[in-house]
């Protein structure tokens, strides 16, 4: 009886050559050759990433953020001003185009007011359509509950909070109501230190600061849109030596 031995030599073929292969991996894996490679492709999809369309569309909402929340921080600082409420005897001109007399420079403190309402409105509009929960609408929805907290003295000089369907949480100001409200309590709402002013421009100037950030690391996304600080999470396995 003969043995057919080919069977057995065939195996040993593949299994050597299955051996062959490894050790070349293993070698291609040493020299690195294997971890420039795989570095190269996700820097490529990364890269395609970052100049494709929506990576584009991400970079230009963050980048609209900062600037309305810069211009907040700008609007709070101009209307936590001291200066501004110094007493006197003022003519003011009501939204019918009537005068009237104030001891505080009505016309002057409101044109203040309304930059601050306008630069509130842009601010939370743009920061609440960020990603839910992220840090950016965490930061805004905490902006717009602050907001809140004072609505009750906001609304007697004649800033209110819109419930309007599409503009909630945002800022209305009647002229004439902020116009005839009182001086005191303007200066307890915008000056000093701790003032809703006040509080508003440090959290305006951190929403800004995010944006930023957010904006850089839009650079460096990976093709499926996740951040990888700068490489691919896989492409850093190979930036030591083995």
């Amino acid at each position: 009886m003969s043995l057919d031995m080919s069977s057995l030599f065939g195996t040993t073929t593949t299994q050597s050559t299955s051996l062959s292969n490894m050790l070349g991996d293993y070698a291609s894996i040493k020299n690195g050759s294997y971890g420039k490679l795989l570095k190269a492709y996700y820097r490529k999809q990364e890269t395609d990433y970052a100049s494709s369309d929506e990576a584009k569309a991400e970079a230009s909402k963050y980048s609209r953020l900062k600037t309305y929340a810069s211009d907040l921080k700008s609007a709070a600082s101009a209307i936590n001003d001291s200066s501004l409420f110094a007493q006197g005897d003022y003519e003011v001109t009501y939204s019918d185009g009537t005068k009237g007399q104030s001891s505080y420079n009505m016309d002057k403190i409101y044109e203040k007011a309304k930059s601050f309402v306008d630069s509130y409105n842009s601010a939370i509009k743009n920061g609440s359509s960020a990603e839910d929960g992220s840090a950016v609408a965490s930061r805004t929805l905490s902006l717009i509950s602050f907001t809140q907290k004072n609505s009750s003295l906001l609304s007697q000089i004649g800033i209110t909070t819109s419930t309007k369907e599409g503009e909630e949480g945002q800022l209305t100001i009647d002229e004439d109501t902020f116009k005839k409200a009182s001086g005191s309590t303007m200066k307890s709402l915008f000056t000093g230190s701790g003032s809703y002013a006040s509080v508003v421009e440090n959290k305006a100037s951190i929403i800004a600061s995010m944006a930023e950030s957010q904006m850089s690391k839009v650079s460096s996304y990976n093709a499926n849109g996740s951040y990888s600080s700068g490489t691919s999470p896989l492409s850093s396995l190979f930036n030591s030596e083995v």
